[in-house]
């Protein structure tokens, strides 16, 4: 289906409606954003300067490591509060810092926009460690459902540029196909109008708005990571990549993690059966604490950090 620009711009603002996706974090939660300093920051890229905003905790010392967000949203949405309290809690968790790229979206900036800007604010960063006070052997580079396709698009474009890649990533339910089949056009196609509390009809937008379905780009692994060859992912660094079992895109990205640990990455993958896509940052359901122990305890293990766990994650949740 291919739409006129007005139309990409009335569905994205459909879209960008308050979501449908409930947010049951404990009471105090977003208290989280209380304890953090936030800075914004202008990082230059071909596409023009990246908005970035870099959190730090307000008391305590802080260690070398930086950990990159690359928010989700289906490539379509707006960076928002819940982005920012994930990031507040990896940086009192972690006592690092954390950088947070809003980057342009679709439909007014569409493929191949968003991952560039995001691999050139990782190379930037890689490159300029210094500026932030970081150890640029010490960057994780973690995003989720749009924003883990968007970290491992820039893994693989750092391969095929001779870039650089970062110590480790953290893939949470990513999309690993931004390309539509023909079958998933049809719901555009049939007369009626979309039900946007689907999640399934809200994914055929997000990718129609994002590739605008050229076909030339089915073959591309920045839009579908599932043809990434093993070439393309050589250069792969150790990834933690946790699906949820009741979301549709979990079998693109265990399928993902297979090629990652066939190209010889070192892999952790881990499914949550009982909890569906977006419950790591809506805080849904009752397995989103143990997502995040599993992802702080991986990256403390790889750096050699010690958690701090914050009350505000270890309070009881509002359910």
């Amino acid at each position: 289906m291919k739409m006129t620009k007005e139309e990409k711009i009335e569905w994205a603002r459909k879209l960008r409606q308050p979501s449908n996706l409930p947010f049951e974090a404990p009471e105090n939660y977003l208290g989280c954003l209380n304890d953090v300093s936030e800075k914004t920051l202008m990082i230059p890229t071909s596409v023009g300067d990246s908005t970035c905003y870099l959190f730090e905790k307000n008391s305590g010392a802080v260690n070398d490591v930086l950990f990159v967000n690359i928010h989700g949203g289906g490539f379509v949405q707006l960076h928002n509060l819940f982005d920012r309290a994930l990031c507040a809690t990896y940086a009192l968790e972690l006592g690092c810092r954390v950088l947070d790229i809003d980057y342009r979206v679709a439909p007014e900036s569409p493929f191949p926009i968003p991952v560039i800007e995001c691999y050139e604010v990782i190379q930037w960063v890689l490159n300029h460690g210094e500026k932030l006070g970081i150890n640029p052997d010490k960057v994780i580079v973690g995003g989720n459902s749009a924003g883990a396709t968007l970290t491992a698009s820039a893994c693989i474009m750092a391969q095929e540029k001779g870039g650089k890649v970062p110590a480790m990533t953290l893939l949470i339910y990513p999309g690993a196909d931004s390309f539509l089949s023909p079958e998933e056009s049809c719901i555009l196609n049939d007369g009626e109008e979309p039900d946007l509390s689907d999640l399934r009809v809200r994914g055929v937008l997000y990718n129609t708005l994002y590739t605008d379905n050229d076909p030339s780009l089915a073959g591309s692994p920045y839009v579908n990571l599932g043809l990434a060859t093993e070439e393309q992912l050589a250069k792969f660094p150790d990834t933690l990549v946790i699906t949820a079992g009741k979301d549709y895109l979990r079998y693109g990205g265990e399928r993902f993690a297979g090629l990652l640990a066939a190209s010889g990455s070192k892999i952790i993958l881990q499914r949550f059966k009982n909890s569906d896509h977006g419950f790591y940052v809506r805080c849904m359901g009752t397995e989103w604490r143990d997502a995040r122990e599993l992802a702080m305890n991986t990256i403390c293990a790889k750096f050699g950090l010690k958690r701090i766990k914050t009350p505000e994650l270890n309070a009881d949740s509002n359910q």
